[in-house]
């Protein structure tokens, strides 16, 4: 049953519209071309009823990021019904990791671009908190997937090595390569073969050093990325 007013519906409407216009925006031009005065014009509203529903451009990329979390949280899930060893489960995140940000690069680029202190004090409090816990959706994910491979017996993290810092320092890896990725001037003095390619080989380096079993040496993760993609495809 529906409890929202008209009023309440129509507020709703108007907002994603909104939050459709900026993302249009920076889809086409970029974050620098991404203004309160652009998103009004576009949506042939006033400044003034915009600011009705966000205090700035900042609480605008935030509401973005929070919706782009949510499709990465929802590719999670999905990437989880693969059927595979608990390690193939943490490959699967990194390939639909790796499908989001190839499919919705924009939606990639404001994670990056909102991942700045200077981004989340300026936007207001409701969309940070939002946002900090779709974040955390995505993390409980990965957490997961290692808690139930310590578990099993797959792994066994050193006694220095607390499971959040594991988590962190996948999603670390996994952001930073896909951040790099498309800045060809960064890495064009590098010869390097594909950006999948690079992730699997990337993530077997960092599961192996951890002793994530089977290790690369005792089972084809290359075979496994194969069928993930195809798995995947399945579910779009």
């Amino acid at each position: 049953m529906n409890t929202l007013t008209r009023r309440q519906r129509e507020f709703l409407q108007r907002e994603q519209l909104f939050l459709d216009a900026a993302r249009q925006i920076l889809r086409s031009d970029g974050v620098a071309a991404f203004t309160i005065d652009r998103i009004a014009g576009n949506t042939e509203y006033a400044k003034g009823t915009v600011y009705k529903h966000f205090t700035c451009k900042e609480d605008i990329l935030c509401a973005l990021c929070h919706e782009s979390l949510v499709h990465l949280g929802e590719a999670f899930s999905k990437a989880l019904t693969f059927p595979g060893n608990s390690r193939e489960r943490m490959m699967a995140l990194g390939t639909a990791y790796l499908q989001f940000t190839t499919r919705f690069p924009e939606e990639f680029d404001i994670l990056i671009a909102v991942r700045t202190n200077n981004v989340r004090q300026k936007a207001s409090e409701k969309r940070v908190e939002a946002m900090i816990a779709a974040d955390q959706g995505a993390h409980d994910v990965m957490r997961s997937v290692i808690g139930a491979a310590i578990a099993a017996g797959d792994l066994t993290l050193p006694t220095t090595t607390s499971l959040d810092e594991a988590c962190f320092g996948l999603w670390a890896m996994a952001f930073g390569l896909l951040a790099l990725a498309p800045a060809n001037d960064v890495i064009d003095s590098l010869e390097l073969p594909s950006i999948p390619i690079i992730m699997v080989n990337q993530m077997n380096l960092l599961l192996d050093g951890y002793g994530w079993r089977p290790l690369s040496t005792e089972f084809d993760y290359q075979q496994t990325f194969a069928r993930l993609l195809k798995h995947m495809e399945t579910l779009q």
